[in-house]
């Protein structure tokens, strides 16, 4: 990005009111509420993302977590995100739940006109959050302390609502009058610059170099960018895209399946890959999608770069034959296991878990459990996602 342009608010730019005892900055205030629009746009420059601007809101307006998160609909879903405040691990857990489909403060401020923030209590400290939440919603918002939760609605997209929202813990009381006149000052920044953010990402012209790179790989691969859109796809990819029966790309450059839980599935692993590269995690993933014709298994790694808009995900797609069976005798050789150890590779490359293995095999669950650790151990290999991607690596 080359330039933005910063508007500055001084005092006799703040908005008017007839009511005299609307709530107006003072020129402290002003000052810490223009670095603080300093810091937002900042952003755009800097390979951190929107975290520099998420400490200061923190700092600003006492906020526990909270994020900018895009959602789809029908169903409500978490596609991509930048989160703050929230324990490690809590985006994957709340990518791959149905909360978001039930999550009221979601609700609320997708409901709103773009532009204009939102809070629960609307300064009502003789009110409770807890009461207005679902008994799953409630039971997280009293384990991490919530007070109070304020957002809004950023953009509507075609595919998809982009939502900021940012909780705040009971110490700090709910967000005041005065809170909600700083956010809403702060509203058309925060579009501007997410704005601004997502062009970084969505001309697929600017991908020529990836595009020539991914070209000279012969198998089909994908990457994605933070948006969970396709950047590029080498033409293996496009090739066995247009002549599967399962997957395919979208008007909007999202890869989907036509089973729709699958698909459900598919943009939940990809949403995960991309909190993980963001994090740093090189965390790999493998989904099996099939029907009767054809089987069609995805390796997903995180791409980790340098600058963290550079981020987004790898997809390698490996297509065969269902009633293919695996060569036990490779496997044995390649992954050095014993004959029972490599059928249970064998059902592990089929999409099966242990208890599916158990139950086709007539074995217990703690044997077949126990063969999948040996492959572990035997090829180091500390999670079993690693040790299913290399197995589809090696014979798909």
């Amino acid at each position: 990005m080359r330039s933005s342009t910063i508007t500055l608010i001084n005092p006799q730019e703040q908005p008017q009111s007839s009511d005299p005892q609307a709530p107006t900055l003072s020129h402290d205030e002003l000052h810490r509420f223009n670095q603080l629009v300093a810091t937002l746009y900042s952003c755009l420059h800097s390979s951190q993302g929107f975290q520099p601007f998420f400490d200061a809101f923190q700092a600003h307006f006492n906020a526990l977590q909270g994020g900018i998160l895009g959602l789809s609909s029908s169903p409500r879903r978490m596609i991509y995100g930048w989160t703050f405040g929230y324990p490690e691990g809590f985006e994957e857990w709340y990518i791959n739940s149905d909360l978001p489909e039930r999550d009221e403060a979601l609700a609320r401020y997708e409901a709103l006109p773009p532009r204009q923030f939102d809070s629960f209590l609307r300064g009502d400290a003789r009110n409770t959050i807890l009461d207005m939440l679902s008994a799953e919603s409630r039971a997280w918002a009293e384990a991490v302390g919530m007070g109070d939760s304020a957002g809004m609605l950023v953009s509507r997209q075609n595919d998809c609502n982009v939502v900021f929202l940012a909780n705040r813990h009971e110490d700090f009381g709910p967000y005041t009058d005065h809170d909600i006149l700083q956010m809403n000052l702060l509203a058309p920044h925060v579009e501007n610059a997410v704005s601004l953010h997502f062009k970084l990402y969505q001309s697929r012209s600017n991908n020529e170099s990836l595009a020539l790179a991914l070209n000279h790989v012969n198998k089909p691969m994908v990457v994605f960018n933070a948006l969970a859109t396709i950047a590029q796809a080498n033409n293996n990819a496009l090739d066995l895209l247009a002549h599967s029966d399962t997957l395919s790309i979208s008007d909007n450059q999202r890869l989907q399946c036509k089973d729709a839980r699958l698909n459900r599935k598919l943009s939940d692993a990809i949403s995960t890959c991309l909190i993980h590269s963001q994090k740093g995690t090189p965390a790999t993933q493998t989904l099996f999608v099939d029907n009767c014709h054809e089987r069609i298994a995805i390796c997903l790694t995180p791409l980790i770069a340098e600058k963290k808009e550079h981020n987004g995900v790898l997809a390698e797609l490996f297509r065969y034959d269902s009633a293919m069976e695996p060569d036990i005798g490779k496997l044995q050789s390649l992954f050095q296991c014993t004959p029972a150890e490599a059928g249970i590779a064998a059902e592990l490359i089929h999409g099966l878990n242990a208890t599916e293995i158990a139950d086709k095999n007539g074995i217990s669950v703690h044997t077949a459990r126990q063969h999948i650790k040996n492959l572990l151990a035997k090829n180091g290999y500390r999670k079993q996602t690693e040790l299913v991607a290399m197995l589809v690596r090696a014979l798909s």
